[in-house]
């Protein structure tokens, strides 16, 4: 019973040992998607980063003069009374508001890293109902009317981007002009053509370049919202979820549709403008996140969470293999072995970075398997043993790319694997007699 108890204490030994490998793994898998991470961020500071479009909104700014007292004796009498300028916006929603867009998607690359980007092309269309002198105050001055888009990085702004009102053409001047609202473009309209119009109806032909997502605020009262893309793996973002989306390996089409009843945007569009309150426009949006599913740091990282009970049954059932076949295994044997098993991850990583990750998994499982089956032949002397362990050694890493592939199932079956194992190995050793082991 001393020699079964001392190589149980030297596989413990070896598996803590490995555990600690296998941390330093995970440590680099972390370090190399950090890496990644920030390859992105440069990418996006040298083209676009994500999206978020609010508008068209129509925006009246006021001027008033403020009666106030110097509090710089330097310039003037201490205590002076004098006139500030303030300005104040009201905010007009459209009626209707259509979003029509297609996204064209692409990989950019920066050494062995990429990141996905899209070029929207579509138009924003609707309609303005003006009430009766909307744009004039008793008590303030009107100082101008803008129409304003807001943009969250107007970097990917590309040519084309033009507004139609009415049937006449627009130029799109950079900025909203409103500090809350961020950047943009807008369009400044005069009082006297405004005072010619009943209604302004308008479209502005999209073209914007992003990085993986794109959000909508549905300012319209009556707002449909309609996004396509050849990218078969979509990710519905927002306060929203899109009506029946179309989704198959070309791509998907998905369509909104919102009303100020769902969306409270006249309150929640005065409170940014006239207090400053932003943050629930901000988050009142709807929109898409283009997921790249084959995520090579996220799968290693989740097969290294399964290494320690892999390595655990090869082990176990290198113990098996000595027991049955009354071999005497060093435990250096065994330390070679449980190497070979955690170099698989690495190997895995670092071809993953490559080529694609389930050629890059086909590669280091099959080559792990044959150098512990080539190994176990000269082991145990028989190359009919070889094959076997081999064997096992492929059928376990095959139970884990199904755990890798199943992402909502991985759980269940893990533990139906891990019940599997544990019934079958006290099945198989069921009448040992692990007392008379060493006497034997």
């Amino acid at each position: 019973m001393q020699h079964i108890k001392n190589k149980l204490i030297a596989m413990a030994v070896l598996l803590g040992v490995l555990v600690l490998g296998l941390s330093l793994i995970g440590d680099l898998v972390q370090e190399r998607q950090d890496l990644a991470v920030q390859v992105q961020h440069d990418i996006a500071r040298s083209s676009s980063g994500s999206q978020k479009i609010i508008g068209p909104i129509l925006i009246a700014t006021f001027e008033d003069l403020e009666l106030g007292l110097v509090s710089d004796p330097k310039k003037l009498k201490a205590d002076q009374p004098i006139n500030s300028r303030v300005y104040y916006h009201k905010a007009l929603l459209p009626e209707t508001y259509d979003f029509k867009t297609d996204l064209e998607t692409e990989y950019r690359q920066l050494g062995i890293y990429k990141a996905l980007l899209y070029l929207a092309k579509g138009n924003i269309s609707g309609r303005f109902n003006l009430p009766t002198h909307w744009w004039t105050n008793t008590r303030y001055k009107l100082t101008d009317v803008k129409l304003v888009v807001a943009i969250s990085d107007v970097r990917g702004i590309k040519n084309g981007f033009s507004a139609t009102i009415n049937n006449e053409k627009f130029e799109l001047l950079p900025g909203t002009g409103v500090e809350k609202l961020g950047a943009g473009a807008h369009i400044t309209m005069t009082p006297q053509w405004l005072k010619q119009q009943k209604n302004i109806d308008f479209t502005l032909a999209l073209n914007l370049q992003g990085m993986e997502n794109l959000q909508i605020t549905p300012v319209g009262k009556q707002s449909e919202i309609a996004i396509s893309a050849n990218w078969p793996h979509p990710n519905f973002v927002g306060n929203f979820l899109p009506h029946k989306p179309v989704i198959d390996d070309k791509g998907f089409t998905a369509m909104w549709q919102t009303t100020f009843f769902s969306t409270n945007l006249p309150d929640i569009i005065n409170s940014c403008i006239e207090r400053g309150k932003c943050e629930a426009l901000n988050n009142t949006t709807l929109g898409v996140s283009l997921v790249d599913p084959v995520d090579q740091y996220l799968k290693t990282e989740r097969a290294i969470k399964y290494a320690e009970l892999f390595i655990l049954l090869t082990l176990f059932s290198f113990l098996l293999f000595e027991i049955f076949k009354r071999l005497s295994i060093h435990p250096i044997q065994y330390a070679f072995v449980g190497i070979a098993m955690a170099v698989f991850y690495l190997l895995l990583l670092s071809l993953s970075e490559h080529i694609e990750f389930n050629t890059a998994y086909l590669i280091s499982s099959v080559s792990c398997a044959a150098v512990l089956g080539i190994y176990i032949s000269g082991v145990l002397g028989q190359v009919k043993h070889g094959l076997i362990f081999s064997g096992g050694i492929l059928m376990l890493y095959l139970i884990l790319f199904g755990l890798l592939a199943a992402e909502d199932f991985a759980l269940l079956m893990g533990a139906i694997f891990v019940f599997s194992v544990l019934a079958t190995v006290m099945i198989m050793t069921r009448k040992i007699n692990w007392y008379q082991l060493d006497e034997d």
